[in-house]
């Protein structure tokens, strides 16, 4: 039996959003920026490492509470950074340019990147462009003055990191070319995998076939195949509370807007029509056919919610009001969620995605490996050794 592999595709994506996130994370605390590593000609500064320690850190990947488990992380990020480097620098090795194209295409990359960093400093109430992008590169440069980073100078970076990991990915395109499309017993064969692994994890778990769900509504690759037995949607009208209204609703008695909204509900009046008029949730606009429940879901919605649609017994059931961290839901049960199996020509394009990127994957492990033999690497794991200590 395959084991179902979403939530490992979860983590690997969520690493990959991770590491791009960590450019400017916490770059006002590292002032002076030395080599950590070189692989070929391809140098790694401490701001990277420090910056993708930290942020790793954050979300609970690494765990600093100790010196073991600190050194752990830092032994991981290290391989981690070296690893992705190892592309650029076997591209810079085997003289791989690129084409004016391609170059400018990776420096307006580059560009975007940086001028997102911007928006915050952005003064909207200056009219002109070019004037208002000079007053937010200033505020940038100020607020960056003490770890003596400027605008400009991080451009410059930014379009070379570009231009070195463009020729990475240029040498990649090259290797994977070599892979050969999967047949169509090979998408059959996968998707029967896939198919016995879905229902093997969602009977014992049925929540997992919610978080499977959402993940491909985030990150797309495969859908869940098919639902456990006895999910089904609701759909509600919820009235945020002071705390969460929009700042001209604060004032108002959302208790008894609440009220009014139920007792046109008992009254009989249409509930679409009354989500259309009063539901605060943007996520409804998202979910057409409504949210999934299970009565076995554990931490999936905030407990108030869950336990009040759990008790919905058949399809147009109500509840009454129900208070959450949010403010007052009015929930309605709908239909039972299918237990049809997706069918293959359905997902077969997804499965063929799903198969070529595994081997893609499979091959950039065992190039990076044979391309690191024949490169110079080297770290300086004394640089960092303090990074994580007291974080």
């Amino acid at each position: 039996m395959r084991k179902n592999t979403r939530t490992l595709r979860l983590a690997a994506a969520a690493m990959t959003l991770i590491l791009a996130m960590t450019a400017l994370v916490g770059c006002s605390a590292v002032v002076s920026d030395p080599v950590v590593a070189k692989v070929g000609d391809v140098e790694i500064k401490y701001s990277t490492f420090y910056n993708a320690f930290s942020t790793y850190a954050q979300y609970g990947i690494i765990d600093t509470s100790d010196a073991v488990t600190a050194q752990e992380g830092r032994d991981m990020i290290m391989d981690m950074l070296v690893d992705s480097v190892v592309p650029m620098a076997q591209a810079k090795a085997e003289g791989i340019t690129l084409t004016d194209e391609e170059a400018e295409e990776a420096k307006a990359e580059a560009v975007a990147m940086m001028e997102s960093y911007l928006t915050s400093y952005m003064d909207d109430t200056i009219e002109d462009e070019a004037e208002r992008e000079a007053a937010a590169i200033k505020g940038f440069d100020a607020a960056y003055k003490a770890a003596n980073l400027k605008y400009a100078d991080l451009l410059v970076q930014m379009e070379n990191e570009y231009l070195d990991n463009a020729m990475g990915n240029k040498l990649l395109e090259a290797v994977y070319a070599e892979i050969a499309e999967p047949s169509e017993e090979d998408i059959q064969a996968r998707y029967d995998e896939e198919l016995a692994a879905d229902v093997e994890a969602y009977t014992a778990n049925p929540s997992q076939y919610y978080n499977d769900g959402m993940y491909y509504g985030y990150y797309g690759n495969l859908r869940p195949l098919q639902a456990p037995e006895g999910l089904y949607y609701v759909k509600h009208i919820l009235i945020k509370n002071a705390e969460l209204a929009d700042e001209e609703d604060k004032d108002r008695d959302y208790k008894a807007l609440a009220q009014e909204v139920m007792d046109k509900v008992n009254a009989g009046e249409d509930f679409e029509a009354l989500i259309k008029e009063y539901n605060e949730d943007p996520g409804m606009e998202s979910n057409p056919d409504g949210y999934v429940i299970g009565a076995d879901f554990t931490g999936v919605y905030d407990e108030p919610f869950q336990k009040a649609a759990a008790e919905l017994k058949k399809e147009g059931d109500v509840s009454g009001m129900v208070e959450g961290t949010n403010g007052i839901h009015i929930i309605k049960r709908y239909g039972d969620v299918s237990t049809e199996p997706v069918a293959l020509d359905e997902v077969k394009e997804e499965i063929k995605e799903l198969v070529l990127d595994e081997k893609k994957s499979e091959l950039y492990s065992a190039k990076v490996a044979e391309w690191k033999e024949g490169l110079d690497v080297v770290t300086y794991d004394k640089r960092v050794q303090y990074v994580g200590v007291n974080q």
